[in-house]
């Protein structure tokens, strides 16, 4: 099969569970606290002060990318959706390896469960960056139009995208204690050369083309697209990102089922 669908329609029988187990991780994140959820919104809002007085303040923002603050707050954002739903799944089989021992449930649950839970954070996180957004347009610093309406759309392609390396990232990690330190470094790596701190037309155009190879960069291109420039994303683009998902779903599903039998004992 040119597309490993078993683990996902696997996850389809069981997105009861899928919800379940985020909602208890969400519940687990902030118990306790006397701010509870209020903190997924007051988390984001200290972040984007905080960047807005030292761009305003401290340094000298980028003279094409203005506010640079609401620039990088969109990017930032979804980067912690990738970056903590793949380090969430190097460690979620570890962490359920005596009830994947004691139960018949489907193992793909703990780490699509670890990128759903990181998603409810990122979309609560999305309403102080909308926020953001109307005060900027207010002030004129923007100009929103209908383009913000495709950035949905680019959304859940990176979700799904995510969801596929987190399949892979999860199985590996359980095998090999070395892939949760590679996945970290990676990360960090990556992080410089997606365009978050500058857009994408601020690489040479020779460089473009490499920059490809990195299958978040089109993504956050897109949504610096539809979120800040608010230009429509162009059809290769669309193309690009359709075929990350594709491989990125494929190849993480296929990972997944071939040690898929063995993470019980592994883990």
């Amino acid at each position: 099969m040119l597309l490993p669908l078993s683990p996902y329609l696997r996850l389809w029988t069981n997105r009861a569970l899928v919800r379940a187990l985020a909602s208890r991780e969400l519940v687990a994140r902030y118990r306790g606290g006397a701010l509870g959820f209020l903190w997924a919104l007051i988390n984001p809002l200290l972040l984007l002060l905080v960047y807005a007085t030292v761009f305003r303040f401290v340094f000298a923002p980028r003279a094409d990318v203005r506010p640079y603050a609401l620039f990088l707050f969109g990017g930032i954002l979804a980067w912690a959706f990738v970056s903590g739903s793949l380090q969430d799944a190097a460690e979620t089989f570890r962490a359920n390896g005596p009830l994947l021992r004691k139960t018949t449930v489907a193992p793909e649950v703990f780490p699509a469960s670890a990128v759903l839970a990181r998603l409810v954070h990122l979309l609560l996180a999305l309403a102080v960056l909308a926020a953001a957004i109307a005060v900027a347009a207010a002030r004129g610093s923007v100009s929103p139009g209908l383009s913000a309406l495709e950035f949905p759309v680019v959304l859940v392609l990176l979700a799904a995208t995510v969801l596929g390396l987190a399949l892979a990232v999860g199985a590996l990690s359980v095998h090999f204690a070395d892939v949760r330190d590679i996945v970290g470094n990676l990360l960090t790596l990556a992080f410089f050369v997606t365009p978050i701190l500058y857009p994408l037309t601020a690489v040479p155009e020779r460089w473009r083309p490499l920059m490809r190879l990195n299958p978040f960069a089109t993504f956050f291109a897109s949504i610096q697209e539809t979120l800040f420039f608010f230009r429509p994303v162009s059809g290769v683009n669309w193309l690009w990102m359709g075929g990350t998902t594709v491989v990125c779903l494929a190849g993480g599903g296929a990972v997944y089922e071939l040690l898929r039998d063995s993470l019980a004992e592994q883990a």
